[in-house]
């Protein structure tokens, strides 16, 4: 596998990063807010410019030597990754010139020895350009260029540079193998404050993610790739989320809207539950998302550490299962992101969730399934008549859908249709996945036929095949 560059955008809070990271994207990755501090945790895509590969990464805004919880971590988090990128990206705002933070910044990157281009952003015209480069040439930087993030104005010109540049560390895109399987997806969720960038970080085995005890800290839904054993697999990190009335700021209301995407597009979801606080309304709320979203899950409580009695475990599970009874399938996992409990099994038992998601069933299996449920448990009965199951199918793609065909699909009460679904899930040992089973009613052909030739019969037939024997004089 080619060496891919990474090329890191610092500078301060609010100066435009975030919009030009989407503007390089073509969409919205990053969440762009006139508050600043909107982006927090490092945010990467990969970019194929002129047949050359880089990887852009959007950074938190850079304060040096603030004292502030956050700030002060998000500094941190820079200091480490820039040791391991390739160049940086030193946006810095036209409009309110030379700042001290600038200042600051610029003396700071200068240690590192990497190249640096700086971008004077929110020029939207050219003729400003000769005023603006003179404004911020005594930073020192040789690579100066006057771009419009929001406007697209003057980004091919430095991307062009940045890709010359770092030519020879670049390679031609190859072409993807068709038969190569993609990592599969993990989306974090769960309500603020629950552990979920500290769950990500134990796992890497490093400070990856911005972690505090201040609820909402994480903002931006954030890919991690973690290489295991059997696949590559991509973690994302995803704010916590809280109910719309709950929402304080337009940046919550957009990072939770980014979880949500990120729950109907991944392959598995693990729900953290926080063990210490128990099962709140706001968890009942997600769990009743992640059901409608048709996803397999996993159930990790944390902060399990502060439980001493072992027994409490079977008692604490039945009660999870209990209150969140829209994911009653779902495995349950008792973890603490702190001291590293059960951590070894949250990524197999992932593999083993959605492995059991993908199991396809045939036909026939099916329909002897259901020949056997019937003949234990018949179906009901519904204005003198009864309901009968003709035959049924798995549905292709995950999780398992079955399809029955039934001569009255009315018929079938909710609790038939739980009992239809527990002999489905013991007979094929699905257990942990979501699964659905929807009742159709069976056409009939004959009947569709004669609707078909009634539809399409000539009324005026007869009356025009009379005129026509007249006139040949076949008829009076």
């Amino acid at each position: 596998m080619a060496f891919v560059p990474e090329v890191l955008i610092v500078g301060r809070p609010n100066v435009g990063k975030s919009t030009l990271f989407n503007r390089l994207a073509g969409k919205s990755l990053a969440l762009v807010d006139n508050q600043p501090g909107s982006t927090r945790d490092f945010k990467s895509f990969e970019l194929n410019w002129a047949g050359h590969l880089l990887t852009m990464t959007d950074s938190g805004g850079w304060v040096p030597g603030e004292k502030e919880s956050i700030a002060q971590k998000v500094g941190e988090q820079l200091d480490r990754k820039i040791r391991k990128v390739s160049a940086l990206l030193f946006v810095v705002n036209s409009i309110e010139g030379v700042t001290p933070g600038d200042e600051l910044i610029a003396r700071s990157m200068r240690k590192y020895g990497l190249p640096t281009w700086l971008l004077v952003n929110k020029v939207d015209e050219y003729k400003k350009n000769d005023e603006s480069m003179n404004d911020f040439r005594e930073l020192g930087f040789d690579k100066i260029y006057a771009i419009s993030a929001e406007h697209g104005i003057g980004v091919d010109d430095f991307l062009d540079d940045i890709t010359h540049f770092l030519k020879k560390a670049l390679a031609p895109k190859t072409p993807e193998d068709p038969h190569a399987k993609k990592p599969m997806r993990i989306a974090i969720l769960g309500k603020p404050n629950v552990g979920k960038s500290s769950l990500v970080n134990a796992i890497l085995g490093e400070k990856r993610l911005i972690v505090d005890d201040m609820p909402g800290t994480t903002h931006d839904a954030i890919p991690v790739i973690i290489e295991t054993e059997e696949n590559p697999l991509v973690m994302v990190d995803t704010a916590g989320i809280r109910l719309h009335k709950q929402q304080d700021t337009n940046i919550e209301q957009m990072s939770v809207e980014q979880s949500l995407y990120e729950l109907q597009t991944c392959q598995v979801a693990i729900f953290i539950v926080d063990g210490e606080k128990g099962i709140t309304h706001q968890d009942v709320t997600i769990s009743k998302l992640i059901s409608d979203a048709f996803r397999p899950v996993v159930i990790l409580i944390n902060k399990w550490d502060i439980h001493h009695k072992a027994a409490e475990q079977s008692t604490a599970e039945r009660i999870t299962k209990r209150q969140l009874r829209y994911l009653h399938f779902a495995p349950v996992l008792f973890i603490s992101a702190k001291t590293g409990l059960n951590l070894n099994h949250v990524l197999a038992m992932a593999y083993e969730v959605y492995a059991e998601s993908c199991r396809q069933v045939p036909t026939r299996k099916v329909n002897l399934v259901l020949q056997d449920a019937v003949s234990k448990h018949n179906p009901p009965y519904k204005k003198g008549h009864r309901l009968k199951l003709l035959y049924g199918y798995q549905r292709m793609g995950h999780p398992p859908a079955f399809e029955i065909f039934a001569n009255q699909p009315d018929s079938a009460t909710p609790s038939y249709l739980r009992y239809l679904e527990s002999e489905i899930r013991k007979a094929f040992d699905m257990e942990m996945t979501p699964m659905q089973i929807v009742l159709k009613q069976k056409v009939d052909k004959k009947e569709h036929s004669r609707s078909q030739y009634k539809r399409n019969f000539d009324v005026n037939a007869n009356t025009r095949k009379k005129k026509q024997r007249q006139q040949r004089g076949e008829i009076d």
